[in-house]
């Protein structure tokens, strides 16, 4: 019974090979007519060219980005205009007054990241920077040196008593001849301190109180 049911079951299937007739079939469509072999070399050429096209508009943007090496910090959390000019001495080697400098504190600004020689400083937990611009004016036909950091002090919270001296700075500034320069001076102090008062003058002379208020 067995070989029965087999001798019934191949009787329908086809012998002839299916193969052949699926490859006819596909070459009777259209699409098997196109002459691949004379065009084939131009779709690939199309191809490469696309591919090496994205591929660059994707890398020349990334070299842009990487390329730009300037450090970036964040905005001034608060900022006051100060706006206060003294007039520095500049004398010589036997104490004769020489020439004067015009030394103004043009801003106040609270900062909780700064850039101090080139590299990015970010205040520890609970503190933030006081950063004041300075601008100074040389009239003199010569180079002058200048320490900005001795023509300011800072009180907090009212202390009159114990000044603080800006622990950030580029002290001795060099000023050319007939130029203006611009600095920076800084103190760290809380960030809760919000009454505080500069002292403007020379270290032995008279100083003006500035309070700022932020």
């Amino acid at each position: 019974m067995f070989n029965s049911f087999v001798d019934a079951i191949a009787s329908r299937i086809p012998r002839q090979n299916p193969i052949p007739s699926l490859l006819n079939r596909f070459r009777r469509r259209p699409f098997s007519s196109f002459p691949w072999k004379k065009y084939l070399p131009i779709v690939l050429l199309i191809v490469i060219v696309v591919g090496v096209l994205v591929l660059v508009s994707r890398i020349i943007p990334s070299m842009a980005k990487t390329s730009d090496q300037r450090i970036e910090i964040k905005g001034a959390l608060a900022t006051v205009t100060v706006g206060k000019t003294l007039q520095i001495p500049v004398r010589d080697s036997k104490g004769e007054l020489v020439t004067s400098t015009a030394y103004t504190i043009e801003t106040a600004e609270l900062r909780d990241e700064i850039i101090v020689q080139g590299r990015r400083m970010v205040a520890i937990k609970g503190r933030v920077f006081l950063i004041l611009t300075i601008k100074m004016v040389n009239e003199y036909s010569k180079e002058l040196e200048i320490k900005a950091a001795d023509y300011v002090r800072l009180s907090v919270g009212g202390n009159e008593t114990e000044l603080l001296a800006p622990d950030i700075h580029n002290d001795p500034v060099r000023v050319q001849a007939i130029s203006t320069k611009y600095t920076r001076v800084g103190f760290p102090i809380y960030d809760t301190d919000r009454s505080v008062t500069l002292y403007i003058g020379e270290i032995s002379g008279d100083k003006e109180r500035v309070p700022l208020q932020f």
